[in-house]
């Protein structure tokens, strides 16, 4: 996930980036990029590769030829999922967004005299970016079979956030997908050969992981956030080992 902050205020662009760079310690793959010349962006925009899970802080009013809505309505050419969220202290020009059909994510209102409620905002708004671009990726259906006693339950594997052996039930397994969970008679090395797919993590000894639908990792209280407030509590080590498959896995 890269961001891009666009704004013409020096000091209110150093102070979203400030605020972003505290975000990195919940958003384990967020990335500022270092482009933030608002007189250039434009011409920059063909060369970007812009990915779905990208996020744009756009400025409506710069003070140039060109305004944030103009460049949204470029960025819209080269990707239609992107996340767009516009910086204005003009709540009123929501309409010109909505005229232009640029369908942004939010809009952030440039009063930063509570830093603690700008910073909430802005995570929100990632969290929000996260989740949206999660639900076009999960649309594919990845359907996979688990045998649970005689019986055989289907799932859809990007559905799934984790699979975790049960302590003390042998040969008991809980899955845990985005809206419920369900415990299976099956050992957890069986479902991890049936998971072959890239954003499973199976190399842990109790828990399978899928990659894609972590939002974020609270290392300090132990535990991983989920798409669907689904919440782990695990341990550090394990979530220094799940933050490693991470980079390999983005890396790919």
């Amino acid at each position: 996930m890269i961001i891009y902050v666009i704004e013409d205020d020096n000091q209110q662009r150093k102070q979203i980036i400030h605020y972003l760079n505290e975000c990195k310690t919940i958003f384990f793959d967020l990335e500022l990029s270092k482009l933030s010349n608002h007189l250039t962006f434009m011409e920059e925009i063909p060369k970007l590769t812009i990915n779905d899970n990208d996020v744009f802080f756009l400025d409506i009013d710069l003070r140039t030829t060109y305004s944030g809505i103009d460049l949204a309505l470029e960025i819209r050419k080269y990707n239609t999922k992107c996340s767009i969220i516009f910086l204005t202290s003009l709540e009123d020009k929501a309409i010109s967004v909505l005229n232009n059909n640029i369908f942004p994510l939010g809009y952030l209102i440039k009063n930063f005299k509570n830093p603690s409620e700008t910073k909430e905002i802005i995570t929100e708004m990632i969290k929000k970016s996260q989740l949206t671009s999660k639900n076009f990726w999960r649309f594919k259906q990845d359907k996979v079979t688990f045998s649970s006693g005689s019986e055989t339950l289907f799932f859809n594997a990007r559905d799934i956030c984790y699979i975790q052996s049960l302590k003390g039930f042998s040969g008991r397994v809980l899955v845990k997908t985005l809206t419920e969970e369900t415990i299976i008679e099956a050992k957890i090395g069986k479902i991890k050969k049936q998971l072959q797919q890239e954003y499973m993590m199976t190399s842990l000894q109790s828990y399978i992981i899928n990659l894609e639908n972590i939002i974020s990792i609270d290392r300090k209280n132990e535990q991983i956030l989920f798409d669907g407030q689904q919440v782990l509590p695990i341990g550090a080590k394990i979530i220094d080992k799940v933050k490693k498959a991470l980079q390999v896995y983005g890396n790919d």
